[in-house]
């Protein structure tokens, strides 16, 4: 057995374990049917999320403590593994946001949390839009570059949203380039659909949001997200979009998006395609050890995240158990 093959094995056992403390399917569907805020505090307390809520005021700080916590779980995968790439995958979304959060700030004048997992500082991001030399990756400069060219021929109330859309393109565009310089078919099938998924989403919403087609068009359908199927959702009127999407990848979620009152469908096309996602990654529990079982693992970190920091601020704020039941995505395990 080579060295890269005994690391794999010693990190997919202590993958196994870890999965073995992932929350479960039915424990957060539970935890959404609860009504008082003493007895959420008691389930999160038999989980492994116990030592970041201490006391039942911790919960009104969910949203950063569960992002804390999600950070901390993929950075105990990325000490042991043997391809640092599988884990950054999944810790790269925070710089995105860092970014996001200092241009909006900057050039935008809104008032954005920063966070605190970017690994990259103000200082830094400032040097980027300045495009000043960091040890950043060229992406960067290349995004931040086309922000400056449109920040200055634009209205300033696009401002923001040409940010989102340069930047929600880079970053699944650095998703899959990232997947595929990995090499892992599996990954790179999950990488793909994100990309899909996501960027069926962001177009959907743009056209809610009446954005200007051709900023749209130039801005987020660029280099690998310029594909037939997303330029003819863009061109398409959304009462167009079923017959489309139908005979697409993500084609089997299509009648029971489309089935729901107009108001929710967005809602459960991000739902639905979250779950998609987990169904390519979730064979790999039955993989013995390897890359497969270790991103799965990851994914798995992903959508409990996002679940628990849903469900625990939705009770801190009153939400409804319908609301959080049509939102909520299934888990891994």
């Amino acid at each position: 057995m080579t060295q890269t093959a005994e690391k794999w094995c010693f990190l997919s056992g202590r993958v196994a374990a870890m999965e073995a403390r992932l929350i479960r399917d039915e424990a957060m569907q539970r935890m959404v049917r609860l009504d008082k805020l003493d007895d959420v505090f008691l389930s999160v307390s038999d989980t492994r999320y116990k030592e970041y809520f201490p006391i039942i005021e911790t919960l009104y700080e969910a949203d950063g403590i569960v992002s804390s916590a999600y950070m901390d779980h993929v950075q105990e995968v990325a000490r042991y593994s043997p391809a640092p790439d599988v884990a950054d995958m999944f810790v790269v979304q925070f710089d995105f946001r860092g970014f996001k959060a200092y241009l909006k700030n900057t050039l935008a004048g809104l008032d954005v949390q920063f966070g605190n997992r970017s690994s990259v500082s103000v200082g830094t991001w400032e040097r980027v839009y300045n495009d000043l030399k960091t040890p950043l990756p060229e992406f960067w400069y290349r995004a931040a570059g086309l922000i400056r060219a449109e920040h200055d021929e634009s209205h300033p109330e696009q401002t923001a949203q040409v940010i989102d859309l340069v930047l929600d393109a880079e970053y699944l565009i650095q998703q899959e380039a990232a997947a595929q310089a990995l090499g892992y078919p599996l990954i790179v099938r999950w990488a793909e659909m994100l990309k899909l998924v996501s960027a069926i989403e962001i177009l959907w919403r743009a056209k809610g949001a009446a954005y200007d087609p051709e900023q749209v068009k130039r801005l987020f359908l660029r280099d690998s997200l310029n594909a037939s199927l997303l330029k003819e959702l863009h061109a398409l009127p959304l009462a167009d979009w079923p017959d489309r999407l139908r005979f697409s990848p993500v084609g089997r979620i299509v009648d029971d998006v489309f089935s729901q009152q107009e108001g929710d469908r967005l809602t459960e096309f991000v739902r639905l395609g979250e779950n998609l996602l987990l169904d390519i990654v979730r064979p790999a529990r039955n993989v013995a050890f390897g890359p497969d079982r270790v991103f799965g693992y990851l994914c798995a970190l992903r959508t409990e995240a996002y679940n628990l920091r849903l469900v625990l601020s939705g009770k801190v704020n009153k939400i409804s158990e319908e609301l959080l039941a049509a939102r909520v995505r299934t888990q891994y395990v």
